[in-house]
């Protein structure tokens, strides 16, 4: 009975320890946000601005990495930090959990507080700390509301002096932020009223067909309860420039010879004019001065034209008023392709002539050709002829006595002479040939 008692007593005193053991981890209520940030917080633009975030959390937990200390704005992570000792200083989220990265914001580790060297008009919105113990809810503090007073400005700072083409319709903005929302207007210079056919709608500056009438100094002024700010613009009125004579040259020209290329142009300011070759402009260290001239009315002579010279030239017209560039093709022949081009020639006129040596000599030969063949065909029928003669010269001497054996040889003889210098002649068209 004694064993079995001291038996109970061990279980519950081991389930007492136990117990004891397993609750010894910090209650919540000894994590926990002491003071947040404030409710309603204002600050002008460009002035520092520190959040409040006291934390309460035991000494348990500060031996590790399981606590940590998340800044929230809008809903959104913005900057967070791992509170336990072995932890490093502050960590950066995922980018895409956070707003933005910003070098101006600072998580102090110490208090939670977070601190912003310069606050600018973005950071107005909601902010709320928190405590995320692993395993648990995360412990929020109360949201508090940031409020930036944005500081009076120009965005952008209008620039000090702006081209207008002549006759054309161009617009001159002015655009001012500020809390409250300032008020934008234009005037001319010694409060002079608008010139006519120029309006000011909402902070922009129309001109209607821009004339010389117009050039002259323009203020923009914006204001608010917290002041008021100005800023002047002198309007100039130009030409854009305009190839009167564009880029022209001879094309193609032999070497040695001078390439004269012609470039003139108008505009207001007056306009410039540089050459280039290949896009890279003519100077005095890419060219031979003895070799390249540029003249005042914007011809560019280059004599003794080499090989080399062959390219792209461009001729770029400029001012304030714009830019614009032509170009024109100049092609060298070289005096040793020339002598070559007459080899060629030659060449070609001595074949042509040995074919037409040879047509000739063809045709001398198919004609004497045809001048044996009827010979030929004439000694053959002068025989038939002379052979049928002697058969009925017997009947036809006895009625004409007159008619003797000797003149029928005779003819006979004149045709074997035709048909012997017929061959002869033919024989001699052969060796020719």
């Amino acid at each position: 009975m004694m064993k079995s008692q001291i038996t109970v007593w061990r279980l519950l005193s081991s389930a007492l320890i136990l117990g004891s053991v397993r609750a010894s981890p910090i209650p919540s209520a000894e994590v926990s946000i002491v003071e947040g940030p404030q409710p309603q917080l204002t600050a002008k633009e460009q002035s520092a601005v520190q959040l409040p975030c006291a934390y309460q959390l035991p000494d348990v937990l500060r031996q590790s990495n399981s606590v940590t200390l998340r800044w929230r704005k809008d809903g959104k992570t913005l900057r967070q930090v791992e509170l336990g000792q072995t932890s490093s200083t502050t960590s950066e989220p995922q980018l895409e959990t956070m707003v933005r990265e910003d070098a101006r914001l600072t998580l102090r580790k110490e208090n939670g507080s977070l601190h912003f060297a310069g606050v600018l008009a973005s950071d107005a919105g909601q902010y709320q700390c928190e405590l995320v113990v692993e395993g648990r809810p995360a412990i929020s503090s109360n949201s508090g509301s940031l409020e930036v007073i944005e500081q009076l400005k120009f965005v952008p700072q209008p620039q000090p002096t702006k081209n207008l083409e002549l006759g054309s319709v161009s617009k001159v903005h002015c655009k001012a932020q500020g809390t409250p929302p300032p008020q934008v207007k234009w005037m001319r210079e010694s409060q002079l009223p608008l010139p006519e056919n120029v309006t000011d709608h909402n902070g922009t500056l129309v001109f209607r067909g821009v004339s010389n009438e117009q050039r002259g100094q323009y203020t923009c002024m914006a204001s608010n309860s917290q002041g008021q700010i100005s800023a002047t613009v002198s309007i100039n009125v130009v030409v854009a420039p305009k190839f009167t004579v564009p880029p022209v040259g001879p094309g193609e020209i032999s070497e040695g010879d001078i390439a004269v290329m012609h470039c003139q142009a108008t505009g207001e300011p007056k306009p410039t004019i540089q050459w280039d070759k290949d896009l890279t402009y003519l100077n005095e260290n890419n060219t031979d001065p003895a070799r390249f001239h540029l003249l005042e009315n914007g011809t560019l002579e280059i004599h003794n034209v080499q090989t080399e010279d062959e390219g792209r030239y461009g001729c770029t017209i400029g001012s304030s008023a714009g830019l614009k560039r032509e170009e024109v093709l100049l092609v060298v022949k070289s005096n040793k392709s020339a002598s070559n081009s007459i080899i060629t020639r030659i060449i070609i006129v001595i074949i042509c002539l040995a074919f037409l040596y040879f047509v000739l000599v063809l045709g001398l030969k198919l004609w004497y050709r045809y001048r044996r063949h009827m010979g030929k065909v004439q000694l053959e029928d002068a025989t038939h002829a002379a052979v049928d003669g002697d058969g009925d010269g017997h009947e036809h001497a006895e009625h004409e006595p007159c008619l003797t054996e000797a003149n029928s040889s005779k003819n006979l003889k004149s045709k074997l002479r035709e048909s012997t210098i017929l061959e002869q002649e033919s024989q001699v068209a052969d060796d020719i040939v």
